[in-house]
């Protein structure tokens, strides 16, 4: 995936665009390494690359839109946090913020490479889990303090920092490789589900043929009177989980025919990015502390806008272009640096 990803650098374009114009020849090398990554024995179907050429198009396009809906940078620094609502929101203490920026290996080893050493600042992706959380807080309502009062409060959490880069043109080349790998591991998924699928009802059928033999076999005589009706009811009810078997194997498709049925099912996924992947824009109107504004209090409140990655329904991550500055760093030594991981 590393060729994939360098290669996907370079067919993303630097400007912020409303449409993706990939050179064929890109787009071709595209689509034989997404070949490559999830099935390569698809590159014997007969115009497996005209199948899949719209929809790793549709794919770039999209992804390459959504992601330049992302605000510009952020800049992330111990002053910032004091006087900037959303930088102030996302972290709990100053100490924290330098915390966990110093204790990203991404972020380190950027400002340690040889080329870079001359930067002052980085550009780096920011990502968090964020949660609206219920709790019970004090007020100031009509210049009376009221205890236990039900609030809204605004929890970030599990920050990441990624695709550190020089720029924010290249930090947003680094995303939307990210999210396009996602893409091609989720139809890679889809995939290896049908062939795990097929093989799980491979084994079950020679199971149910090995007990419909052993129910033949058994021994005749006068046992085998008295439970010949018991006898004939089992067998078929492994005749019909049989033929419920072969029903459902039949649905799936034959090893011949699989590269052509694996390239609709990518052609499926690719053509439709929208149905996997979004941006959710969420406003809300916060207090210093991160609560929630009801519309009453008498404390004074921000607004501010959360960009959530949502992937598959299933993962749900806030995410911020940012930029920090190299003097904030913690010395390196009081750090177990950790790898960042995807999303």
């Amino acid at each position: 995936m590393k060729i994939l990803s360098k290669l996907l650098r370079s067919i993303f374009p630097s400007n912020n665009g409303t449409k993706t114009t990939v050179p064929a020849n890109e787009l071709d090398n595209a689509i034989e390494h997404v070949v490559d990554s999830i099935e390569p024995a698809m590159r014997y179907f007969p115009g497996y690359k005209k199948i899949l050429r719209n929809s790793v198009s549709t794919s770039l396009d999209y992804i390459n839109n959504l992601v330049n809906t992302i605000p510009g940078p952020l800049f992330i620094s111990s002053s910032t946090f004091t006087t900037d609502p959303q930088v102030n929101v996302y972290f709990a203490t100053v100490e924290e913020t330098r915390e966990i920026f110093s204790n990203s290996a991404e972020l380190r080893e950027f400002f340690e490479t040889e080329d870079n050493k001359s930067f002052e600042e980085a550009y780096a992706l920011l990502c968090m889990n964020v949660e609206e959380k219920a709790i019970m807080g004090m007020e100031l309502q009509n210049d009376i303090v009221r205890r236990d009062v039900l609030q809204t409060a605004l929890n970030f959490s599990d920050h990441k920092i990624m695709s550190a880069a020089k720029n924010e043109s290249d930090v947003r080349k680094g995303i939307k490789t990210c999210i396009f790998n996602c893409l091609v591991t989720y139809a890679l998924q889809e995939i290896l589900d049908i062939k795990q699928q097929k093989l799980s009802l491979e084994i079950q059928r020679k199971k149910l043929a090995s007990r419909l033999k052993a129910r033949q076999s058994q021994g005749d005589g006068l046992s085998s009177l008295i439970n010949s009706v018991s006898k004939s009811n089992k067998q078929d009810d492994i005749n019909q989980e049989i033929s419920d078997n072969t029903n459902k194997h039949e649905a799936l498709p034959t090893s011949w025919d699989a590269p052509r049925y694996y390239l609709e099912t990518i052609k499926n996924t690719l053509s439709q990015p929208e149905n996997f992947i979004s941006i959710e824009d969420m406003t809300y109107d916060v207090t210093k502390m991160g609560i929630v504004s009801n519309g009453e209090t008498q404390q004074s409140v921000n607004t501010i806008h959360i960009d959530k990655i949502v992937i598959a329904n299933v993962l749900q991550r806030a995410v911020a272009i940012v930029r920090y500055p190299r003097k904030e760093l913690l010395p390196r030594r009081e750090f177990n640096l950790n790898e960042s991981s995807i999303l």
